[in-house]
């Protein structure tokens, strides 16, 4: 498969995947109704600011609440907002 291109779509990728694995010269077009059906049993994404505030709750619920869990809270404030502090 061939490095994703700014604009491909994870429908496009998946489809690429599914062209390559077959070892047909099929273009990825003739895969993207399987390529449906991958992300259709796909979970949803999790932005990064949820990610990482959930990461920093496990550790406060584990009783580790120290500088690494300020600094998980911190990255997921500026993933929130797009930018740095």
């Amino acid at each position: 498969m061939t490095e994703p291109r700014p604009g491909d779509t994870l429908r496009d990728r998946i489809a690429e995947a599914i062209a390559d694995a077959t070892g047909n010269n099929w273009p990825a077009q003739a895969f993207l109704v399987e390529a449906d059906a991958v992300m259709a049993v796909l979970p949803a994404p999790a932005d990064r600011a949820t990610v990482l505030r959930e990461a920093a709750d496990r550790l406060d619920r584990l009783g580790l609440r120290d500088l690494a869990t300020r600094e998980l809270r911190r990255m997921a404030d500026e993933a929130g907002t797009g930018g740095s502090r």
